[in-house]
């Protein structure tokens, strides 16, 4: 019986065949993977396109996100969370558009490469203005034309959508206003002017038009509007114990004046003077909360004002 085994060069031979084998088939199978993950792209794409299609047709709609065709029904996520992958790299493919385009009787739709996420994952509709002209929203407060957006803002707030390219006309289109606070109202020009505390809200207008060809054209433009007609709150000692007295000395008590503004415009500045010949309108506002006082037994004007010019008064007896 022949017990011999392999000898040092057969071992070598044998790893080195081993590679090379190893080395022409690794490519291969790459590219078998990579083939598989493209065609499954193209499905998914086809699977895409079929869907807009019957969702043009249902809603008349030309353009349309993947994800609403996912949360309307017209097709299957890949995930539980509504997710539909590119399987190429592995990215998220509902903020993709697909747009559509009327023929005799149905619709062909074409996968877009275009997507637009906005900060928290959602879809930025305003993509969706793209297709014949924009919509963009003016913002006046009592009356005056407002060129920062992200202020607060005080008294009264109208809205009007405009655009360059579109001849708006509301008897022609639906104009539509809606807010994240849920109110809803009709026409070119919102007012809102019955704001008597706080309001944060995003206000949306969006105008339909039903084109010559018998689809549906949307154009929509969001702001974020912050109004405060509310004062600030002083909190007195005697209601909160939120004001301290702090001796420095026997002829001295310093003062802390403790306010709030809530969800608002928050506090800019605060006031203290004597009450026979303090005002409220003074222009001693100072951003420091804390006064030295030298008259005892002596009643104080607490004055507060906010970033928008509210006013909050009180007195204290120190």
């Amino acid at each position: 019986m022949n017990n011999k085994g392999f000898t040092l060069v057969e071992l070598l031979a044998s790893v080195v065949i081993l590679a090379m084998i190893l080395a022409i088939a690794i490519p291969g199978i790459n590219n078998l993977s990579s083939q598989i993950r493209k065609k499954h792209l193209e499905n998914t794409i086809k699977n895409i396109e079929i869907a807009a299609s019957k969702y043009a047709f249902d809603t008349k709609e030309n353009i349309v996100f993947v994800d609403k065709l996912v949360t309307e029904g017209y097709m299957q996520s890949d995930e539980e969370d509504g997710a539909i992958y590119n399987e190429v790299n592995n990215e998220k493919l509902n903020c993709y558009l697909v747009k559509m385009e009327k023929v005799s009787d149905h619709y062909n739709a074409t996968f877009q490469n275009d997507k637009s996420y906005i900060v928290d994952g959602k879809c930025d509709e305003s993509k969706l203005n793209e297709l014949g002209g924009e919509v963009s929203i003016q913002v006046f407060n009592n009356g005056e034309e407002v060129e920062d957006y992200n202020k607060w803002l005080k008294g009264s707030v109208t809205l009007k959508a405009i655009s360059d390219n579109l001849d708006l006309n509301c008897s022609d289109y639906k104009c539509n206003w809606t807010s994240s606070s849920g109110n809803y109202s009709k026409g070119l020009v919102l007012d809102i002017n019955n704001v008597n505390s706080i309001l944060n809200a995003r206000y949306t207008f969006q105008l339909t038009k039903l084109s010559t060809n018998d689809y549906i054209n949307r154009y929509s433009s969001s702001v974020n509007i912050k109004i405060d007609n509310e004062n600030p709150v002083i909190y007195l000692e005697e209601t909160a114990q939120t004001i301290t007295d702090r001796y420095v000395d026997v002829a001295k008590k310093r003062l802390s004046i403790i306010a709030s503004d809530g969800a608002g415009s928050g506090i800019n500045s605060y006031y203290l003077g004597l009450e026979e010949t303090g005002d409220c309108n003074s222009d001693d506002f100072i951003n420091n909360n804390e006064f030295t006082v030298t008259s005892f037994n002596t009643r104080y004007l607490i004055c507060v004002k906010d970033n928008v010019g509210n006013i909050a008064k009180s007195y204290i007896v120190i």
